[in-house]
């Protein structure tokens, strides 16, 4: 599994990390996070990633291989598959 945060359709950064906090009831706190870092120069991607995943509101998704990897080694296996 992978950690993401995920924008839908046309849907902004700051209505993404809003849908994703509220599964965490953690909105106003992700919110904070990422327009503090917007005002510091983080594109919207990044702030969102970052302020999600400080309040532990990145969403999991299964990756190809082995879906009972932990997050960051499933991600690691993406940017360098074993045996390579």
């Amino acid at each position: 599994m992978a950690r993401v945060a995920r924008k839908v359709g046309l849907e902004s950064w700051r209505d993404a990390v809003a849908r994703h906090a509220a599964t965490a009831d953690r909105v106003a706190e992700c919110l904070a996070a990422f327009d503090t870092a917007c005002a510091d120069g983080a594109p919207e991607h990044v702030a969102a990633y970052r302020a999600l995943e400080a309040h532990g509101c990145l969403a999991r998704v299964i990756l190809p291989g082995d879906s009972q990897q932990e997050p960051d080694q499933a991600e690691s296996d993406q940017i360098e598959p074993p045996g390579s």
